[in-house]
């Protein structure tokens, strides 16, 4: 008998397990907004968004961050995202846009956003990231040039994400980055 592995390689899935897959990432959907939401009224701040995206396990760039607040936010630019559509009659049609629901049900079930995988690096990759950051082999990254990296370089974090990056991370008393370390938690994080 074929493992479940084996059966998501050929892209089939039987109905009956594709069922609690679907069950079980939107209930883990909506447990990631439920904590972000404001007022227990569906609703949720859309500088929230990217949080939540990750706390999916997905890793969006910045352009796609902006591009699904756009595809989901509410139709007055209210700065809000709704977890999922208004209820239409029998018969009727909405006219509202995708919700946050149905388009991270779209993205976990297909891993992709606008034509590109939203998965994340695998803790070998990481490692090797960080290496290539380490080129004496210490086995470890100051976290001041780490900061530099990240503010100056490829696609920019803001002073907010690195600090919160660099707290996680980084030894309080020495200001290094033991990679092995961290790495397994960026992985599954």
């Amino acid at each position: 008998m074929a493992s479940i592995h084996e059966w998501e390689e050929f892209d089939y899935i039987p109905p009956h397990r594709e069922k609690k897959r679907r069950d079980r990432l939107e209930q883990e959907i909506r447990n990631v907004f439920k904590l972000f939401e404001r007022d227990n009224n569906g609703l949720c701040d859309v500088r929230e968004v990217g949080t939540m995206v990750r706390a999916l396990g997905l890793n969006p760039r910045e352009k796609q961050l902006d591009d699904m607040v756009k595809e989901i936010e509410t139709n007055q630019t209210t700065g809000f995202v709704k977890l999922q559509r208004d209820p239409v009659p029998a018969g009727g049609k909405s006219d509202e846009p995708r919700r946050f629901l149905e388009l991270m049900m779209d993205i976990l079930l297909t891993h992709e956003y606008q034509g590109e995988l939203m998965v994340r690096d695998t803790e070998e990759t990481i490692l090797k990231a960080f290496e290539t950051l380490d080129p004496e082999g210490k086995g470890y990254i100051d976290s001041e040039y780490l900061k530099e990296l990240m503010i100056t370089r490829g696609e920019r974090f803001t002073n907010e994400e690195v600090l919160e990056m660099l707290n996680a991370a980084a030894d309080p008393e020495t200001g290094y980055i033991k990679y092995d370390d961290y790495a397994p938690i960026l992985a599954c994080d």
